[in-house]
This record gives C-alpha cells, structure tokens and sequence, in this order.
C-alpha cells in the first residue's frame, strides 16, 4: 500500500536523507520529479505555497513541508527505530544536528560550489566567505567526531543520514584529497553512514573529487 507522494527529484541534496529512510522503514513512497529551477505548476504552489521542495502528501491526504518534519514523520512510521535516538535528550540532539546541517551548512555550502559549477552567478568575494563558513561548520563536525563513531549515540541515526547527504555534495566538489586527509573523522563517518546498503541505495555511488573544482569563468 503507498504510504504517500514526496514531491522532489533525485539528487537533491534534502531528499535523499528521506528517501533512504523510507528505504529502511519499506515505506512506499511515489516520488514526483519537482524541480523549482525548472518551475512548478500552480497546482503544487497550493500544496507549498513557497514553490519549494521537498513536499510530502500522504495516502490519507496528510501534507507536510520542510524537510526536518518529513524525515522525523518517515523515521516515527517504525515503531521500534533507533533513527530517533533512545531517549528525549538523544532525539533532542538528533533534531539539533539536523538543524545545523541545514541551517549553518547547506546555504554556506552552497554558496561555494553552486557558483562553480555554473549553477550561481561567479563572486569571488561571495565565494570565498561561504567558503570560510563552510570550513568553519565542518570542522564543528571533525571535532565531535574526534570521540564520537555517529554523531549520537552509537548508532546511525536520522542525524548521520541527513547531515551526510548535504556533507556528501561538498565531497564531490569541494573537499579534496589533501583536506580529507587533515579530517579523518569526518571523512570516516562519512564513508560509513554511506556505506550502509539503504543509504547507498539511493544515493548512488560515493564520489569523492581529489581537487576542488574550478570555475570556467571568473568573477568580480
């Protein structure tokens, strides 16, 4: 039985976090190929009015934005989950790491490759301040994981798929060989939460650049 329709597309940086969840949980979830660069119809503006994505429907007519509630009601369909944390402070940390990844991490993240890869107009200045933010924000990471195997508790949880899927993007773009190299921790997290086979499953192989990837033109 479909358990709903998630309105995104493959590869976006916000989705695949829930599209491994609902992978874990046997979730039967339609995915609506939903790209705002490419414009959405107004029939989908009246289930986000913002025109953003990821948008949830379920098969009972339930819809919900914003992606940290999505993947916290995919991981709640599993009674017994330990995507969730063991406990209220656990689930409290878990929501916190989320938050940080898509708050602190993702737009300064962004705001670096996106540019370069011809997806965001090419400041230099611009690009070199998210580039600054996003170091900053890693390193936060690198250092709890200094003692820390996931990044609560001693299992995957919702954090680690989250938080791995928008770290995964600066992996293919941005974090080169030297720099994992200087961040074992966070590149050994990484390479498990990845590894886990309904993680892998959606998010295709694991890409790793060896250098950062340059412009093909150059801003002011």
């Amino acid at each position: 039985m479909s358990f709903g329709t998630l309105y995104s597309y493959i590869g976006n940086t916000r989705t695949t976090a829930l599209l491994a969840v609902a992978q874990e949980n046997n979730l039967d979830i339609t995915l609506i190929e939903t790209n705002p660069h490419k414009g959405v119809p107004n029939s989908y503006l009246k289930l986000n009015p913002l025109g953003k994505i990821p948008t949830f429907v379920g098969s009972d007519g339930f819809v919900l934005s914003e992606v940290i509630a999505i993947a916290v009601y995919f991981a709640s369909q599993n009674p017994q989950t330990t995507l969730l944390g063991n406990s209220k402070q656990e689930n409290a940390d878990i929501l916190h790491w989320m938050s940080f990844a898509n708050s602190e991490l993702l737009p300064s993240l962004a705001g670096w490759f996106a540019p370069l890869i011809g997806r965001a107009p090419l400041i230099k200045s611009a690009v070199a301040k998210s580039r600054a933010q996003t170091l900053k924000a890693v390193q936060v990471l690198e250092d709890h994981l200094q003692k820390q195997t996931f990044l609560v508790g001693e299992r995957v949880t919702l954090a680690d798929l989250f938080t791995a899927s928008i770290v995964g993007r600066a992996f293919q773009y941005v974090l080169d060989g030297k720099w994992r190299e200087q961040h074992p921790n966070v590149t050994r997290w990484f390479k498990t939460v990845h590894n886990a086979p309904y993680y892998a499953a959606v998010a295709g192989e694991m890409v790793l650049t060896e250098e950062v990837v340059k412009a093909t033109d150059v801003g002011a």
